[in-house]
Order: structure tokens, then sequence, then C-alpha cells
């Protein structure tokens, strides 16, 4: 089954129906004119009064900075209390580079009350503040075969430095 869309861009596109986050990309890059939205990553971090927590988060946004990412080239970050720059802060300095999509992705490893309160209330407030901003919410870090891998080294660590 297909759909037939005009737009400002050709006379008629058809589209199939199929599901696909593809088609569907597509669809939206034509009916935005054909260009590629500007794209950001916006690390959410918990935030914390000691420095080395922010020194943390700052090393961990440089390190994604230097993977130099295709599809976010610009990189944010923010916390949800104490440290600075704040949620919004941050969102906001991507806002003033011209961004027009957020993909956040909160650096918990649990899926908390500010996982499921305190993070979708603060982002209601954002989308309402910039309605023109597409945002996109990633999923928490939690149980992941990688955060393993990082325990056994640490452990292993331990070992090597306690002989």
């Amino acid at each position: 089954m297909f759909v037939v869309l005009k737009t400002p861009i050709c006379q008629q596109i058809y589209v199939s129906t199929y599901k696909s986050p593809f088609i569907r990309l597509e669809i939206f890059l034509l009916l935005q004119g054909g260009r590629k939205m500007k794209k950001a990553l916006f690390v959410l971090a918990h935030g914390s009064k000691a420095k080395e927590a922010d020194e943390t988060v700052e090393a961990i946004v440089e390190m994604l900075k230097a993977k130099d990412i295709e599809e976010f080239p610009f990189i944010g970050y923010g916390s949800l209390q104490i440290s600075t720059p704040s949620f919004e802060e941050g969102i906001e300095d991507l806002v003033k580079k011209g961004v027009e999509e957020i993909v956040i992705v909160p650096m918990f490893l649990f899926k908390g009350n500010h996982i499921k309160l305190d993070i979708p209330e603060e982002l209601e407030k954002l989308e309402k503040k910039y309605p023109q901003i597409r945002f996109v919410m990633g999923k928490h870090i939690g149980a992941d075969s990688r955060i393993a891998d990082i325990v056994e080294e640490r452990g292993k660590e331990a070992l090597v430095s306690a002989l």
C-alpha cells in the first residue's frame, strides 16, 4: 500500500505505509525542505557538589566530541541539579547554535524517580519554551555488558595495585 504526499519540493512522492524508521526519516526530511536538521547529542548528568563529578562529565563530553560522530555535529551537556550548566542552560546553548533536534541521553545507571518523573517534567518545560526544537529522549545507561566489562577491569586493576 502506498500513500501519495505532495510537498513543495516535488509534485508527488509515493511512500510505502510500511512503518520503517528510515522511510519516516526520508518523509520528514522531504517535508523539511529536503535538508537534514542540525542535530545534537545532549548528555544529561545528575549533578553534584563534588567538583570531580563535574570534571568527569566534562571529560566524557570531550571524549564524545573527539569521536566526531557524524549523526551529531553538536554535543552538549547539562545537569539535572546542583552542577552547571543546568539542563536548561545546556539546551539553551545548543539552541543558540541553531540546533533543531536534540537527542537527550540521561547518564543515569538506574531508572529511578529522576528518569521516571523529574526528567520528563523538565523536558516538558523545555518543549514549551522551545517549540521549534525536536527533542528525542534516549534510554538511560541501565544494565549493559559494557558496564560489566568496566567493573571487571576495575576489579583486576585493584588486584594488581594491591600487590
